[in-house]
């Protein structure tokens, strides 16, 4: 199989702590989703993608030339689902490897993305996800391999299981990471 390298944006929640949809929150004189975006596409994945539910057609006008979008009709249930719906992208695809992105976290940079491409290089497969606080999880690229454990997920958790019960997880240091925006006193003034 070829090296390819599916980095999905996960952008489908309410946002109901926030009290509007965070994806189109300013960061500086982006939107989150799109920042997110520009990130990845400045980065050496292979394809982006942003998976869309709650508000989609708000959030839809701000995805990137260049990015696709999926809608998850069941998102309601959750964040597994949209990660269901982005293992499944991934499968059909005959991607590699599937990259996992909040749109809320936004000190991701494109040399952090990179950095995880090239380690998944050395260690193709192994799952390869961020350390920031006292958690793990996304960013966190999976192997091919893992495609169907992810699309066995459900309701609210992520994957954070997976990559806590993975055997040899390889974990990259993010303490920017811990910042996450759950409500609009969460925005950075800049990034």
């Amino acid at each position: 199989m070829d090296r390819k390298v599916l980095a999905v944006v996960l952008a489908a929640g309410a946002s109901r702590r926030f009290g509007s949809p965070k994806q189109l929150a300013l960061v500086g004189n982006l939107t989150l989703v799109e920042h997110i975006q520009t990130v990845l596409l400045g980065s050496s994945v292979d394809e982006v993608s942003v998976v869309v539910g709650s508000s989609a057609e708000a959030i839809e006008p701000y995805i990137l030339p260049g990015a696709k979008v999926w809608h998850n009709e069941q998102w309601d249930e959750g964040i597994a689902a949209s990660i269901r719906c982005a293992a499944q992208y991934a499968a059909e695809t005959q991607a590699s490897h599937l990259f996992l992105f909040a749109c809320d976290q936004p000190f991701v940079t494109p040399c952090l993305v990179d950095k995880i491409v090239n380690l998944s290089k050395f260690d193709p497969d192994k799952i390869i996800a961020c350390k920031y606080g006292d958690s793990v999880g996304v960013p966190a690229l999976f192997p091919n391999n893992y495609f169907e454990l992810l699309r066995s997920l459900r309701g609210d958790s992520g994957a954070k299981s997976i990559i806590k019960k993975a055997a040899g997880t390889v974990f990259v240091e993010f303490p920017q990471g811990v910042t996450d925006v759950d409500y609009p006193s969460d925005l950075p003034l800049q990034i």
